[in-house]
């Protein structure tokens, strides 16, 4: 068996083999959703899991939930935005109300003035600057 065109059909052949059973392998690893993906992944595994979805099914409810998940989030940075600008006011007076606490019973009377222009930020809050 020292004919060389034996081996490099036998050599052929194993590579075949070998690319061939790591392709159905990666296919295999790329069609199954993220299992730990987002909040609905418990969810998503227990469907899967209960009502056997083949790969095709259990992507598509892969999908399905990511998108409801986006959906949710934008939503509630919509109201976010909305709620915070409705208790700005209420921020912004308990801020002076704090404020006036810190300049009154922390800070000494001479020193007043330095951390009136702190507040706004006309000089650097490092002191060794």
């Amino acid at each position: 068996m020292t004919n060389l065109r034996f081996w490099v059909l036998v050599l052929v052949f194993t590579s075949f083999a070998i690319g061939l059973a790591s392709g159905a392998g990666v296919a295999m690893l790329l069609q199954r959703p993220a299992p730990d993906a987002g909040p609905f992944a418990d969810y998503e595994r227990r469907l899967v899991e209960r009502f056997q979805l083949p790969p095709e099914r259990a992507r598509l409810l892969h999908v399905i939930l990511a998108s409801y998940n986006q959906e949710i989030e934008e939503i509630k940075d919509r109201h976010m935005a909305d709620y915070t600008s409705a208790m700005e006011p209420e921020l912004m007076k308990k801020g002076r109300e704090y404020r006036d606490l810190i300049l009154n019973r922390v800070i000494p009377h001479s020193q007043r003035p330095e951390l009136e222009q702190l507040a706004l930020g006309a000089i650097p809050t490092d002191p060794r600057h």
